[in-house]
């Protein structure tokens, strides 16, 4: 990775921060709150604006994030999915995204001292500068907060942890040398998670040039650059052969026109967990999944978000590869 994109580390005697403030309407304020809550900033600052109009109050929501190279990206991915809100009902005008540059010495080390590890099953993902004792059965994730959407906090992520523990150990009984591939890796999280749960080959991919570099980069702090190729690419296009596990923590609006590819870069048997899904479009999901033939597992949720585990058939057996849970 070259210099030039490498993520900055996060400097507590530094001075300079940034500061990002979204403002938008009070209907889209949880909404847009869980959308910075996916870069771990520490904590979220909720202001009523009292001079805006009765018919149309506004919020402003202001959070803290380190110096990095990367923060154009991250703005820019920001704005794309607060106005995405509106697919779902909600409206998030005016949905203006700033930031600002700040002084805050002091606020470095309390915004470190408030970013803790996320711990989901046997997996904890941790900033580099918190150390994880290391016990029999748990499985550490250095990802740095701020630098790419995709840190282990947000509900559709952590729903992809969960599937991938129970499908993981499974795959790797059943195959000898499991490939898994990750689309729209963002952080590279669930290709580093794969690797370390039994995966022998990841094929992770971004269309984003600033989001692979970081994935390359996490991959290689985390002692996985050797199991893991992170390309940039849009979908299953420049993947190679088929594989036993394919992850896409997306929406809905880009997983649906996705499982007819899913289905033909599946092995027999093998499984797909979509995450990223809306409670009110998991049946538009379903109906395509059933569409494209690919049989329904189990469907996780947390909150209002919802991720669908689905299993390539076999002509010998309708049994699926993949043990059904509750």
């Amino acid at each position: 990775m070259s210099s030039k994109n490498a993520p900055r580390r996060v400097d507590a005697a530094g001075t300079r921060w940034n500061e990002v403030s979204v403002l938008t309407s009070v209907g889209s304020a949880e909404a847009v709150g869980a959308i910075l809550e996916d870069l771990r900033t520490g904590g979220l600052v909720e202001e009523r604006l009292s001079g805006s109009p009765r018919s149309d109050p506004r919020v402003r929501l202001r959070c803290y994030l380190p110096p990095s190279r990367l923060l154009p990206v991250t703005l820019r991915a920001l704005r794309g999915r607060i106005h995405a809100l509106a697919r779902y009902g909600l409206d998030p005008r005016p949905a203006r995204v700033t930031s600002r540059a700040v002084t805050a010495r002091r606020w470095a080390a309390a915004w470190r001292a408030h970013v803790h590890p996320v711990r989901v099953g046997r997996l904890i993902v941790h900033p580099s500068w918190i150390r994880v004792p290391e016990r029999p059965g748990l499985v550490a994730i250095t990802i740095d907060p701020g630098m790419a959407f995709g840190t282990g906090l947000h509900p559709s992520t952590r729903l992809c942890l969960r599937a991938l523990e129970f499908i993981l150990p499974h795959a790797a009984r059943s195959s000898p040398s499991p490939a898994v591939f990750d689309v729209g890796t963002g952080s590279g999280i669930l290709a580093i998670a794969a690797a370390r749960l039994g995966a022998a080959r990841v094929w992770a991919a971004d269309n984003d040039p600033v989001a692979v570099s970081v994935a390359r980069e996490n991959a290689r702090l985390n002692g996985a650059s050797r199991l893991i190729r992170v390309v940039r690419g849009t979908g299953l296009d420049k993947a190679e052969g088929r594989a036993d596990l394919i992850l896409a923590n997306l929406v809905a609006e880009t997983i649906v026109p996705l499982l007819p590819e899913v289905r033909r870069r599946l092995r027999p048997r093998g499984v797909f967990v979509g995450s990223g899904i809306i409670a009110n479009r998991l049946n538009d999901v379903r109906r395509a999944a059933s569409a494209a033939g690919l049989r329904r597992v189990r469907v996780l949720s947390e909150g209002e978000w919802r991720a669908v585990v689905l299993s390539a058939p076999v002509a010998r057996s309708r049994r699926a590869g993949v043990p059904h849970r509750p």
